[in-house]
């Protein structure tokens, strides 16, 4: 009887096991980042290097920072077409004081995240207390912002920030083995991992998400939650324009747009496992998916898919993103 009993136990353990991983996406993204990684290695035995690692990893940070802010945002059932314009703004309002009047790293931390809280509050309030649909209000802040971007930028360019800066994205320049800006993300990415999990905003987003008019009923303010999403979807954009100016060392009218961080961030929040019906979503999930993102465009870009091309496969990524989390809903 206990044989037959101890064999039961192992037979529905197994199930247990495969159940987990197919409830977890941060596991199933680290088993898709290992997969197209060693499609890489195949082609290109030098990816292995640590130097090209802590590039990939570095390539990964700011997309981490926009699919965090990201993530608030769709947990909240809405979507931010901004985020680009936000960063490279983000970017430019702190990049000519660096160059030009020697703004210190930590005055432009601050000066970012000021930019982006700013620029997050204007969607916050459209979506949120003018009830413009997110898709449409973000969209026209595309535009809006975008022009400031070009206004502030006058033609010129930022190109000769100080090694202050820069020095945060050298592949070289390591803390406990890694790039500093790897830890940059890490951290942001723990900070948002206890705002959702363990604050009582995070669990009035995911209240907010998962049915507006339950959590009304319980007395959560949902505009106010909603408006909150956004201005930290813009704070972290805001930083993001940081570490894009650390990572690059300059920045341009079309900084983030041209390198189709919109596409990116919702991209690498859905891989993670947010959801555009609201309600789901999480840090870790979103920068697994930043990394997941770095690591395709590398292989893409080492198998010999042109640069033209690769927003079409990220494009493709979102796609399937959705229809896995379709698919999954209907069986449940």
């Amino acid at each position: 009887m206990t044989t037959e009993i101890d064999r039961t136990q192992v037979r529905l353990g197994r199930p247990s096991l495969l159940n987990w991983f197919r409830d977890s996406r941060p596991a199933q993204v680290t088993v898709l980042v290992l997969v197209v990684a060693a499609v890489g290695v195949i082609k290109s035995p030098a990816l292995l290097s640590f130097n090209t690692l802590s590039i990939v990893l570095i390539m990964a940070m700011v997309t981490t920072f926009t699919a965090l802010g990201q993530t608030f945002v769709l947990i909240a059932r809405g979507i931010d077409l901004s985020v680009s314009p936000m960063l490279g703004l983000a970017a430019v309002m702190v990049g000519f004081p660096a160059q030009n009047s020697g703004l210190r790293l930590w005055e432009g931390i601050l000066f970012g995240a000021l930019v982006g809280i700013i620029l997050g509050a204007g969607n916050g309030l459209l979506v949120a207390f003018v009830k413009i649909p997110p898709i449409i209000a973000t969209l026209a802040t595309f535009s809006i912002y975008g022009g400031l971007q070009f206004i502030r930028t006058g033609g010129d360019q930022v190109n000769a920030i100080p090694d202050e800066y820069t020095r945060w994205g050298i592949v070289t320049n390591r803390v406990l083995g890694m790039p500093p800006l790897f830890w940059a993300g890490v951290v942001a990415t723990l900070v948002v991992v206890y705002v959702l999990r363990y604050s009582k905003f995070g669990r009035s987003l995911y209240a907010t998400g998962a049915d507006v008019s339950e959590a009304g009923r319980l007395g959560i303010s949902t505009r106010q939650v909603v408006f909150l999403a956004y201005v930290l979807c813009g704070l972290l954009a805001g930083l993001a324009g940081v570490v894009y100016l650390c990572r690059t060392g300059s920045a341009d009218s079309i900084t983030g747009t041209q390198s189709n961080e919109n596409l990116y961030s919702i991209a690498a929040a859905l891989v993670g496992g947010a959801t555009l019906t609201g309600g789901r979503g999480t840090a870790q999930g979103a920068i697994l998916g930043a990394v997941f993102i770095s690591v395709t465009v590398v292989v893409m870009g080492t198998i010999g898919i042109p640069p033209v091309w690769q927003p079409a496969g990220i494009g493709a990524l979102i796609l399937l993103a959705v229809l896995a989390d379709s698919r999954t809903r209907q069986k449940v």
